[in-house]
């Protein structure tokens, strides 16, 4: 099934990072959510499907949900996490500026490979490096369309414009302050803040298998993040799938760009073990975020889940390999590569031409 969930209410998602309340006064978030998240609104979903048979063997059942895409839809269509190879140019004109916030397009340009003195202390044989001597910066949750990103991975597109995430889902400060088990009354020194999301014009698209093959779902609406806002499920058809299958890149010989939709945990920190998935490949480059952290809570033993770090989405590496254009197709493209949770949507790889 392809799904369609959109916010009816602000929204509000806890990162991994602890946070005890009279001690700290803001608690950070992140937006869009982490798979898991979305993974464990579905499960509870699927369940409520299924009010006259709530039992063990439906939980257990729900367990076989497994999240194979996620990409977000805005009023232009649909789009995925920008790749961080693309940067935007440093000292814009006021005018261009302007032009930009109007529009909410804002314009990207790709890092080019340079290969590195051999004696050099860098982890990879090269670099990443803007053209020209151009000042660059990092987006900060940049968003690149469907279309754009298909050129991106047949190696066409030097330069874009693109969307970014305030625009589509804005911050609304809210206050609020401890209550004490006993009374219900305000609790003293437990004032704090956190940033809501008014997603007005972005909606999450997943796509989704279902345990159950013949699956009619009756209900419309789900439970979501922080304060358990409501936003409405449906299904949607093909018009909403992103459409890169195996076959749709030709895909050069001899060297691949591999990009992660989603952030993915991996056993080796932020190298992907490849030869795991029958890939024998020889990293040159990386573009990398900032790792996040993924916690959240095990409600089956009333326990914090234990916190892994993750390369974050958008994150690309890019390989030398003597393997067939098929065999690279056929174990990554569209699949997960996350060395855990796997079935919740972590770490969606594309693969492309550089």
């Amino acid at each position: 099934m392809r799904i369609r969930i959109s916010a009816l209410d602000t929204l509000f998602f806890r990162d991994g990072k602890p946070f005890t309340m009279g001690e700290e006064t803001w608690a950070d978030g992140v937006f869009p959510p982490y798979p898991s998240v979305l993974y464990g609104a579905l499960r509870t979903w699927y369940i409520a499907n299924h009010p006259e048979n709530v039992s063990q063997k439906l939980i257990e059942e729900s367990g076989g949900i497994a999240i194979t895409g996620i990409y977000y839809r805005l009023p232009t269509g649909l789009h995925l996490p920008l790749p961080l190879d693309m940067v935007e140019p440093k000292d814009k004109i006021t005018e261009e500026q302007n032009k930009e916030e109007r529009e909410t397009a804002y314009h990207v340009v790709s890092l080019e490979l340079h290969e590195q003195n051999t004696l050099s202390n860098h982890l990879l044989p090269a670099l990443l490096l803007p053209n020209d001597d151009l000042e660059v910066e990092t987006v900060e949750d940049g968003l690149i369309s469907s279309d754009n990103f298909k050129q991106y991975l047949e190696g066409t597109l030097q330069e874009a414009h693109i969307r970014k995430l305030k625009d589509a889902a804005q911050t609304e400060p809210k206050v609020g302050i401890g209550r004490k088990d006993s009374t219900n009354a305000a609790d003293e020194g437990k004032l704090y803040r956190v940033g809501m999301r008014r997603a007005t014009n972005f909606e999450i698209i997943t796509v989704v298998t279902l345990p159950a093959d013949q699956f009619q779902y009756t209900a419309t609406f789900l439970k979501l993040g922080g304060e358990g806002k409501i936003a409405a499920i449906e299904e949607r058809g093909r018009m909403d799938a992103l459409k890169i299958e195996k076959d749709t890149i030709a895909l050069n010989p001899g060297k691949f760009k591999l990009y992660l939709s989603t952030p993915a945990i991996f056993k080796n920190g932020w190298k992907p073990d490849l030869e795991a998935l029958g890939i024998k490949a020889t990293p040159i480059a990386a573009a990398l975020g900032k790792p996040v952290h993924i916690g959240g809570f095990d409600m089956a033993i009333n326990k914090p889940k234990p916190m892994r770090k993750a390369v974050p989405a958008g994150s690309v590496y890019y390989y030398e390999t003597k393997e067939p254009v098929e065999r690279i197709l056929e174990k990554l493209q569209g699949e997960s590569i996350s060395d855990f949770l796997k079935e919740q949507g972590f770490g969606i790889a594309y693969v492309g031409n550089f």
